[in-house]
């Protein structure tokens, strides 16, 4: 190679990915009665929110980054009047909405006093940044819910 000729190197680099990791877990603090349909589920009490993509005031989980998401959800409900409730048995649905689409459902229903039903739902989503994950109940709902925080 002659002095006057520039050697060009090429270097193929992989990008930097910038690792920032995101996981919530936060949970409904008391006993609640009956919900009307499609009741946003609150959890208000925050235990980690790393990446800070819950909001407990909106029930919202938005995507600060584009990945892979995974989601648990629980419903429990009672056969008793925990939350000074009368009438019937506890009984809800609990849907998994991915910008305003259902991915996923749970159903928990007591027919007797005492009984206790619990149900959960587990589902990993494809989400982009900015994508907005909740939960809601199905339909109007009844009787009472448990929140165990023991």
């Amino acid at each position: 190679m002659k002095d006057s000729e520039t050697q060009f190197v090429r270097r193929l680099l992989a990008p930097e990915v910038a690792h920032n990791p995101v996981a919530f877990y936060a949970y409904i603090s008391k006993d609640f009665g009956g919900v009307d349909a499609h009741h946003v589920f609150l959890y208000d009490t925050i235990v980690t929110n790393q990446g800070n993509g819950y909001s407990k005031h909106t029930g919202a989980s938005t995507a600060p980054s584009t990945g892979v998401y995974a989601f648990c959800y629980t419903a429990y409900s009672s056969g008793e009047h925990v939350a000074g409730e009368t009438g019937d048995y506890g009984e809800v649905a609990v849907q998994l909405v991915h910008n305003g689409a259902y991915k996923g459902s749970i159903y928990v229903d007591t027919e007797s006093h005492y009984e206790e039903e619990m149900s959960t739902g587990f589902a990993i989503l494809m989400l982009q940044a900015g994508d907005v994950v909740l939960t809601m109940s199905g339909f109007a709902g009844q009787g009472s819910f448990h929140s165990n925080t023991g």
